[in-house]
């Protein structure tokens, strides 16, 4: 059986708990304008970036889209597991192409609502295969003067099946780092629902021409929360 398979039957096996709100809400949504700018092989680039984050809680489970991902969720110990399906842009990849894949996490509840989360993508289709082992960080770390304060982190490494399709840096068979970012960001609220979002971070990242690109990379845009 494979992985993908086996996490969907665990998937099923969870769906008998019951997935509640603490605070007795069944949606939470937010949509970002982000202007995102890093550094690549090409130079320096630039990108305007809209996303929206949606969990919507049942009694089975919770339905989510977040970071080009959606999918559902549902509680396992000390956190959650998901099944979703992820939309990686040309941008993100830095190898020409866009791609979609199932994706499958295990994630861990942090304080303040944070979360860590490790899974495993399979690419769906047949052009530029392979597979990805995947990690996710949001932690929220401190306030001061009303300004909040977090860490944003994503990694992945790929396969030799992955890096070869996308011209990527091979260095044999194995899994290898294929990107790894981090973010400091800051959110100073606008109003009720507007936060103004700031952030600034390091980034790794293989690219099409055989090497790998290491810089900065930063943020800034707003966010409306229902």
């Amino acid at each position: 059986m494979s992985l993908m398979k086996f996490l969907a039957a665990a998937c099923a096996l969870l769906a008998t708990l019951p997935c509640r709100a603490d605070d007795g809400k069944d949606l939470d949504l937010s949509i970002s304008t982000e202007l995102m700018t890093r550094q690549t092989s090409y130079g320096n680039s630039s990108r305007l970036q809209p996303s929206v984050d949606m969990q919507y809680r049942t009694r089975f489970g919770a339905l989510y889209i977040q970071d080009g991902e959606g999918g559902w969720a549902l509680p396992a110990p000390a956190g959650w597991v998901s099944l979703g399906v992820a939309s990686e842009p040309i941008w993100s990849l830095g190898g020409g192409v866009s791609q979609s894949m199932g994706v499958a996490r295990y994630g861990f509840d942090l304080p303040k609502d944070g979360s860590l989360s490790f899974g495993y993508a399979d690419r769906i289709g047949d052009q530029h295969p392979g597979h990805l082992l995947v990690a996710s960080l949001d932690a929220p770390l401190f306030d001061w003067r009303g300004q909040k304060f977090s860490l944003l982190g994503w990694a992945s490494l790929a396969n030799q099946t992955r890096r070869l399709s996308l011209g990527h840096s091979d260095d044999g068979a194995g899994w290898q780092l294929e990107q790894s970012n981090l973010l400091l960001v800051m959110s100073h609220p606008l109003g009720q629902r507007w936060t103004l979002d700031v952030g600034a971070g390091s980034r790794w990242a293989a690219e099409n021409t055989g090497s790998h690109t290491a810089g900065w990379q930063t943020l800034l845009g707003f966010t409306w929360k229902l």
